[in-house]
C-alpha cells in the first residue's frame, strides 16, 4: 500500500510521540518494518519538513545526482544510510540512479524535477472534479460576460430605432 508524505508523517509521529512499536504500525499500514524505520530516521534527520515539502519544487542537478552515485560506489555506503543523509524521501531513488548509471553511463544522468506527490484514487478523483468544476465556471462566466454584452447592444440599437 502506498502511503502519501502526511500518513509517512503521521506514521512516524506515532511512534516517536504516542511510543506506538514500529512492527505494530508497519502491520497496520500494511508497510515494511525496515520502510518504517528509514521514514523515523529521515524524520530524526531532517524534521518534519522532509515530508511536507515535497513534489514538483524538487529538483535533483546531475551534479548532485553523480556525486551521490560516486559515494555509493567509492565509499560503498548503502542506499538507505546516504539516502538519510539526502533528504531522498524514497532509498528507491537513489538505487534508481545507479542503476541507471550502470546500465548507460553517465550521459543518462540528467536534472531531473520531483513528481507531484501522491494521491489517493479519491483524492485523485476530487482534484479531477474540481478541475472540471472549475472549467465549466470559467465557460460559464465567459458566456454570461458575453450574454450580457449582447443584451447591452441590443439594448443600444433598439433605442436608436425608436427616435
Amino acid at each position: 500500500m502506498r502511503l502519501s508524505n502526511e500518513e509517512k508523517l503521521k506514521l512516524v509521529l506515532e511512534h516517536l510521540e504516542k511510543g506506538v512499536p514500529l512492527h505494530e504500525l508497519a502491520q497496520r499500514f500494511q508497510y515494511d518494518v525496515s520502510n518504517v524505520k528509514y521514514f523515523v530516521g529521515l524524520y530524526r534527520m531532517h524534521g518534519k519538513d522532509v515530508f511536507l515539502h515535497r513534489g514538483e519544487t524538487t529538483t535533483y542537478t546531475r551534479e548532485q545526482k553523480l556525486h551521490a552515485i560516486d559515494r555509493v560506489n567509492k565509499e560503498h555506503i548503502s542506499y538507505r544510510q546516504l539516502g538519510l543523509q539526502l533528504g531522498l524521501i524514497d532509498p528507491g531513488i537513489l538505487r534508481d540512479w545507479v542503476n541507471l548509471y550502470k546500465a548507460k553511463g553517465e550521459a543518462a544522468i540528467q536534472t531531473t524535477h520531483g513528481r507531484k506527490s501522491y494521491l489517493k484514487h479519491e483524492e485523485r478523483l476530487d482534484q479531477i472534479a474540481d478541475k472540471s468544476l472549475k472549467d465549466r465556471l470559467g465557460y460559464l462566466e465567459a458566456e454570461n460576460a458575453y450574454l450580457k454584452k449582447l443584451y447591452a447592444l441590443i439594448q443600444k440599437r433598439s433605442k436608436r430605432t425608436k427616435k
